[in-house]
């Protein structure tokens, strides 16, 4: 052990221990300890420089490509790591600083590569929480990281983990520096609490933002009260688990729009607002908070083309659905426990749309009557898909496959189809519990407008009795070339039936 009056470590990994406080008559340090001071620094300085060289010799490429080339494999390296929240990352840094990390030239490299800081994600922390230390320093990590990005548009990927909802002062300060961003706004993603959202109002009108989510962290069902202005008219909209009676900002550019968790009240005034909508989907809409019509003319969606609805009650449904017009409407998808054919039936009848792709989810089975005014009002159909989780299911499956195997219209020249069901269709799928229409898929791939159908069909039946004929007749379709398959519990029909007859 070597007794000095100096730093704690010494060369050679020597144990340095202080004698006492180094002082002298004048004040100050002694001779002896200066020496060793500005030793030890020109040692530091000259290993930084021969690291330098060390580096720049290891380097295989970057250092002695011009620097624009540099830069674009650094953008090549960030990936989706980079663009989620520091809970799925783990504990794994950002691209760039690990770019950064590697040695002085990288690090120059990368800081003077604006693009690599134009994406950020970070979670605001508790600070009531005593092992949540990161807070000290991320106010000044987020302001460093913005002003790297330059004047190049933002990505910006905000949580909240915690229990603490008025902002402490450290958040203040993280929410004034994005807001002193907001110009450069593009697309932004804040999972946050509502005292966190009302804050986050941009100082200058975020002209480059165009997607554009909020939502609240805790994912719970009930609504929230959130008062939310920004000067912004975003083109994909996207908001989970608050009231939209007083979100404030522009509609009239949207294009996409997502409502999770709201009411209806809210679906209605967007919707409104919304002329240039090309793409809706309403997931768990809660009935109207005052359970009144609302009033006004019907809503005509001119540019609308995909709706999907899931998990909505159907007379939240029926109540929404009556006050739309779609005209270009071309997809939909709806997801419900109740049957609502009757009134989706009736909004396709209003709108006069051609529906090219369909896709069902249905608790209970549609009644045939409001199945054939259906396919009435959807004669250009190409996919279809139809999931009916009733146990009485087969009506609604025979159906279908009853009407695709019945003959078509021919023109006089028997050249041209004019005439039949579905004639367009180029996809059908069907689940169910059960089904009885076997002998009616070997009739369907007789016509030759059918030969290219692709068809797929599951139940939930363990035993099922096909007529032996019909079964071959199906094996005969898959050697053809046909599009078929059907699907068990206990695994691929046609497979376990080769493997039955060894063919």
């Amino acid at each position: 052990m070597v007794l000095r009056t100096g730093e704690c470590q010494g060369p050679d990994n020597e144990t340095s221990v202080r004698v006492g406080p180094c002082t002298t008559p004048e004040g100050g340090r002694c001779l002896a300890c200066k020496e060793d001071i500005e030793l030890e620094l020109e040692f530091q300085e000259r290993r930084r420089a021969i690291r330098t060289r060390m580096n720049a010799n290891h380097d295989p490429f970057i250092l002695k490509l011009p620097p624009e080339i540099g830069s674009h494999i650094f953008l090549l390296a960030m990936g989706n790591r980079d663009i989620i929240y520091i809970p799925q990352r783990g504990k794994a840094l950002p691209t760039p600083f690990l770019l950064g990390a590697v040695c002085r030239g990288w690090r120059q490299l990368a800081r003077s590569t604006p693009r690599l800081w134009t994406r950020l994600a970070f979670n605001f922390f508790d600070t009531t929480n005593p092992t949540s230390k990161t807070m000290e320093a991320l106010p000044q990590l987020v302001s460093d990281w913005l002003e790297r990005s330059g004047g190049l548009p933002l990505t910006l990927y905000v949580s909240f983990e915690g229990n603490c909802e008025t902002p402490p002062e450290g958040s203040v300060s993280i929410i004034n520096t994005l807001n002193k961003h907001s110009g450069r706004w593009h697309e932004v993603q804040f999972a946050l609490p509502r005292h966190y959202l009302e804050r986050l109002c941009g100082t200058s009108p975020p002209e480059l933002l165009r997607d554009l989510t909020i939502s609240d962290p805790d994912g719970k069902v009930e609504c929230i009260p959130l008062t939310f202005k920004m000067n912004a008219s975003p083109m994909q909209f996207d908001i989970g688990g608050f009231l939209l009676d007083v979100v404030d900002i522009s509609w009239e550019n949207l294009v996409y729009l997502h409502l999770n968790r709201t009411t209806t009240d809210g679906v209605l005034k967007v919707l409104r607002n919304a002329p240039l909508l090309e793409k809706c989907s309403l997931s768990d809409i809660s009935p109207p908070i005052d359970n009144l019509p609302i009033p006004g003319t019907i809503i005509r969606l001119r540019y609308l083309h995909t709706l999907e609805v899931t998990w909505i009650e159907g007379e939240v449904f029926r109540y929404f659905i009556d006050f739309l017009e779609l005209p270009s409407l071309e997809s939909c998808l709806v997801d419900l426990e109740t049957s609502v054919v009757d009134h989706l039936t009736s909004v396709l009848e209003r709108s006069g749309c051609s529906l090219k792709s369909l896709t069902m989810w249905q608790d209970t089975t549609p009644a045939v009557d409001d199945l054939e005014r259906f396919f009435q009002a959807v004669p250009h159909l190409r996919h279809l898909k139809f999931f009916i989780s009733a146990h009485h299911s087969s009506s609604m499956m025979d159906y279908i496959l009853d009407h695709l195997a019945a003959p078509p219209r021919y023109s006089t020249l028997q050249t041209d189809v004019t005439a039949g069901f579905l004639l367009d269709l180029q996809s059908l799928t069907l689940s169910g519990r059960e089904l009885n229409a076997w002998a009616c898929i070997p009739l369907i791939y007789r016509w030759p407008h059918r030969k290219l159908l692709d068809l797929y069909i599951a139940t939930r039946m363990n035993t099922v009795t096909i007529d032996r004929e019909v079964s071959s007749e199906l094996v005969q379709l898959v050697d053809q070339g046909i599009k078929l398959q059907i699907s068990f519990p206990s695994g691929d029909y046609i497979q376990k039936l080769r493997e039955s007859t060894g063919t």
